[in-house]
């Protein structure tokens, strides 16, 4: 009963502000994404339209021009327009009356329906479930946000009455952490930082001093841009591939189509095919939520790539461009033939960022190349499409997000003729720890040091037999690898890279490796196993 009588409360509240002009964002309105301390993507499939940036820090990593509808700002530009007038913007908000009625702190935004106006959090604000927001399109809500704000996982900020997107602020005072499945709605300005974890932004997310991070499959669409309706078509997903051979194969497509970020039904979409297929060109309609679908079908060769544009009012606004490739054949004498794909360490970067870079042959053809990495990794992969009996190297990138924290990174390579592997290298960063105590430890007394640590790692495949040690400065002064009771030992100087073959200890299936390091506390090096040479 409490919740409800606050629900009606805030709905009836704050009429007088019910055309409150919006904060102004002048040269930032046209971001989807800007940051002041870098942009990390860990999703290829993630689709962003609107300009994306970051200042002073200029670093983004793991997003591509392919992602973005808009310009995706080098280091060569000047962002700082753009992060002082929103600054200005943030500070506006910040500034907003808010009445004592519509004081929500300690009250879930979830399951409410808010009427126009400014609301406040004195800390943290939450929404679980769906937020209604109930007004016509001139009508402007104002979040003011102490500290933080978080949302459950499938949270929704849903609209009523015709109110818009585009006039839907957080003003944040910390960070903003959207979790997956989310649809999320409005411009989102942060003290510091915001993370998005898959799912749906209706509106913009712009950091102040800290970092944007998407760790999952994340559509961001700014469809706004001042008082003027611009509608905007998003074509997803960013691109799709199949092996041929199969009755019925077939590639979907799907556009949707927003105007100041509301769904627009009834609107007739036109597919533009680019090669092979160019024939297959036609057009769909929106349904309720916006979207149009559209299937194009395995040409008969299955061999090409098709390029795929979504057009609206008889062509005038576009959407992304994105790729359809059909290959094959996936069996046959070729494919009877064709060796598996490998993969190898190709370069590593200490850092920071640390970074290394994969090398992955395919005689088979490509069919794709998915990379899994855990939340203190993020991976980069451009897919070159290629038909079998052809060979190219293909990099993948990953970067540690925690500097700190060991990492894994498994990439899942298929080839034309269906031939999988899995590479998964081990990657850590062993340090050793300060002591109290500076007595000998008798199990390293031959090496004449004060300290050691030892690390266990287990599931170690077999062909993962050679391990590059990268030493730090200061670095470790020497280790011993026991891998299934059989002892490898090597002594490293500071800065050193060192290679060590541990594969004739390696049983069939997954082994258990345990490295001790020895030297000053405070000293440290990189360690990768894989199967690289």
């Amino acid at each position: 009963m409490r919740f409800r009588g606050i629900s009606l409360l805030l709905f009836l509240a704050l009429a007088s502000d019910a055309h409150a002009q919006a904060p102004q964002l002048q040269t930032a309105s046209n971001f989807a994404v800007l940051a002041g301390a870098g942009i990390t993507s860990a999703d290829s499939r993630t689709t962003i339209v609107g300009d994306v940036g970051s200042s002073p820090t200029p670093t983004i990593t793991g997003l591509l021009a392919t992602q973005v509808t808009g310009t995706l700002y080098t280091p060569a530009y000047s962002l700082t327009s753009p992060k002082e007038d929103l600054t200005l913007a943030y500070a506006d908000a910040a500034r907003r009356v808010c009445p004592a009625t519509n004081d929500l702190t300690g009250v879930d935004l979830g399951g409410l329906n808010l009427g126009p106006g400014v609301y406040c959090f004195s800390s943290t604000a939450l929404l679980t479930g769906t937020l209604t927001l109930t007004g016509s399109s001139t009508d402007v809500w104002i979040f003011q946000i102490g500290s933080a704000l978080t949302t459950a996982t499938g949270a929704t900020v849903a609209f009523a009455g015709g109110a818009s997107p585009c006039n839907v602020f957080w003003e944040v005072g910390s960070y903003a952490t959207i979790l997956a499945g989310n649809n999320f709605a409005g411009t989102i300005m942060a003290g510091t930082s915001i993370t998005l974890n898959g799912g749906t932004l209706t509106g913009r997310a712009l950091a102040r001093s800290g970092s944007v991070t998407i760790s999952g499959n994340e559509t961001i669409v700014n469809a706004c841009s001042g008082s003027t309706v611009v509608p905007t078509v998003v074509l997803s997903p960013v691109n799709s591939s199949i092996i041929c051979g199969t009755a019925g194969s077939s590639i979907t497509k799907t556009a949707v189509v927003l105007s100041n970020g509301i769904p627009v039904a009834g609107t007739i979409v036109t597919f533009t095919i680019t090669g092979p297929d160019s024939a297959q060109s036609g057009t769909a309609i929106t349904d309720a939520t916006g979207s149009a679908t559209f299937t194009i079908a395995a040409p008969s060769s299955c061999l090409g790539q098709d390029s795929v544009v979504a057009t609206i009012n008889g062509g005038t606004v576009s959407s992304n461009t994105t790729l359809a490739t059909f290959s094959g054949p996936s069996s046959g004498s070729f494919c009877s033939t064709a060796p598996s794909p490998t993969v190898t360490v190709l370069t590593q970067t200490p850092g920071p960022p640390k970074q290394v870079v994969f090398s992955v042959q395919s005689s088979g053809g490509l069919f794709s190349v998915v990379a899994n990495t855990p939340p203190t990794t993020n991976a980069t992969v451009i897919i070159q499409s290629f038909d079998n009996g052809s060979t190219l190297a293909l990099g993948v990138t990953a970067t540690k997000i925690n500097q700190s924290a060991s990492a894994v990174v498994e990439l899942t390579v298929t080839d034309l003729c269906g031939n999988t592997i899995v590479f998964d290298p081990v990657f850590a960063t062993i340090t050793i720890p300060a002591v109290q105590s500076h007595s000998k430890i008798q199990a390293a007394a031959k090496f004449d040091f004060d300290h050691r640590i030892v690390a266990d790692f287990s599931g170690v495949a077999r062909t993962e037999g050679i391990v590059l040690l990268q030493n730090s400065t200061p670095g470790v002064e020497s280790l011993v690898i026991t891998v299934n009771g059989t002892k490898f030992k090597t002594q490293l100087s500071d800065g050193q890279t060192k290679k060590l073959d541990i594969s004739s200890a390696l049983f069939h299936g997954t082994n258990k490796v345990k490295v001790a390091v020895f030297g000053d506390s405070g000293s440290s090096l990189d360690l990768t196993i894989s199967d690289g040479k």
